[in-house]
């Protein structure tokens, strides 16, 4: 990889729209923001020339299970690497892992090799793993194994205080037996984000979580229930009480399959800048239709650009790339650029807590970037002050 200087003659998002700036380095932090065609820049070495271009932070996904037939729970040192090549040369410069529902033997052997092999992707940074269950409800599973959903047992606690460091985000449904209380020691303790998901409950189980110490909502209308009728009384399920929520992020998957536009607007203007895009990539991700992979014990199929679970009336994942989600937002829908990528970089580091070290472009932050074509297809992307691709 090679050490870049300076970003230069683009247009650089900065706060809340982009500006004609360029973007120094500081080996791999971001120096700082100059003028456009400072002298600074000029000088430093070797240069990027962004002229016409747009200028992003690197994008983060929160919320990926595999692409290009590989998974994060059973990969090997070459399907991590290729996995990080092939986020970064779509402009994904770090993420998090996530892994379905499974049993505490396969989730033990899943983190360890997580553990072992985060350093082999050189391209796109690991964050930490992400557990998108066992603690779910099974009328909401989804794509999950039903046979795998528990309360959390003393062997699965010890699991996660054994790999706390690694684990970077919990998703659980807040009706589930000792859920709450493991969430207060999660978020006090152990400083992980827990999420709420493919949960049954009203809106007070929500409360309840976020009260808990719960910040995040994994993916919008996905595994969510919805109003119910009490005789006369309407009773918010976990969608309204996730759509009405304030201090707490929450996922869209903007693949154009899970959500309809309509959707995705509403989740626009009850979020605002707490809502943040994620994939949910599966090993599906970049494969021909017919293509089948697995998320834990389910057997998904790629059907018409999308995952579906074999069987089954379930999406099993999406097969769609965060560059992909971010254009069609951008281009077919056409939201503000400025606003789609923030919900693919500041949002989302916020929301698992990384905030502090990137998803901006601001002097002291890691040095991650993307160069974008009027397309919005990457041009050049650039990790810990080095350019990748």
């Amino acid at each position: 990889m090679t050490q870049i200087a300076a970003v230069v003659g683009g247009h650089v998002l900065v706060d809340d729209g982009f500006e004609s700036t360029d973007v120094l380095m500081d080996g791999a932090q971001i120096g700082g923001i100059e003028e456009s065609t400072s002298p600074a820049a000029a000088s430093q070495g070797i240069t990027i020339d962004a002229s016409g271009m747009l200028v992003t932070p690197g994008l983060i996904d929160i919320h990926i299970h595999g692409l290009r037939g590989y998974s994060f729970a059973d990969a090997d040192a070459n399907g991590i690497a290729e996995m990080g090549r092939y986020l970064a040369h779509e402009g994904v410069t770090s993420y998090v892992a996530s892994l379905a529902s499974a049993g505490t033997d396969d989730l033990e052997r899943a983190l360890s090799r997580l553990d072992d092999y985060a350093g082999e992707a050189a391209e796109a940074r690991m964050l930490g793993a992400h557990l998108e269950g066992p603690f779910l409800a099974p009328a909401q599973r989804g794509a999950h194994a039903t046979r795998e959903l528990r309360s959390p047992s003393e062997a699965d606690v010890e699991l996660i205080r054994r790999w706390a460091r690694m684990i970077r985000m919990i998703t659980v449904a807040p009706e589930i037996d000792g859920v709450l209380g493991l969430t207060e020691e999660l978020a006090e303790e152990l400083r992980v984000v827990v999420a709420a998901g493919h949960s049954d409950a009203d809106g007070d189980a929500l409360r309840a979580l976020q009260a808990a110490g719960g910040t995040h909502i994994t993916h919008l209308w996905s595994g969510q229930s919805m109003l119910r009728r009490d005789g006369p009384w309407r009773v918010p399920g976990m969608l309204e009480a996730s759509l009405a929520s304030t201090g707490m992020t929450a996922e869209v998957i903007a693949d154009g399959k899970h959500l309809p536009a309509a959707l995705l607007e509403i989740a626009r203007r009850c979020l605002g800048d707490d809502l943040v895009v994620v994939s949910d990539g599966t090993p599906g991700t970049g494969m021909p239709d017919g293509f089948r992979y697995r998320l834990g014990e389910v057997e998904c199929v790629v059907s018409d650009g999308v995952g579906v679970v074999v069987g089954a009336d379930s999406f099993g994942g999406s097969t769609t790339t965060l560059a992909e989600m971010v254009r069609y937002l951008a281009l077919d829908l056409e939201w503000g650029r400025a606003e789609v990528f923030r919900m693919a970089t500041e949002n989302a580091a916020r929301a698992v807590g990384v905030d502090d070290e990137r998803g901006r472009i601001a002097a002291g932050l890691v040095a991650d970037l993307v160069v974008w074509d009027s397309a919005l297809r990457p041009v050049a992307v650039i990790r810990d002050g080095c350019r990748v691709a």
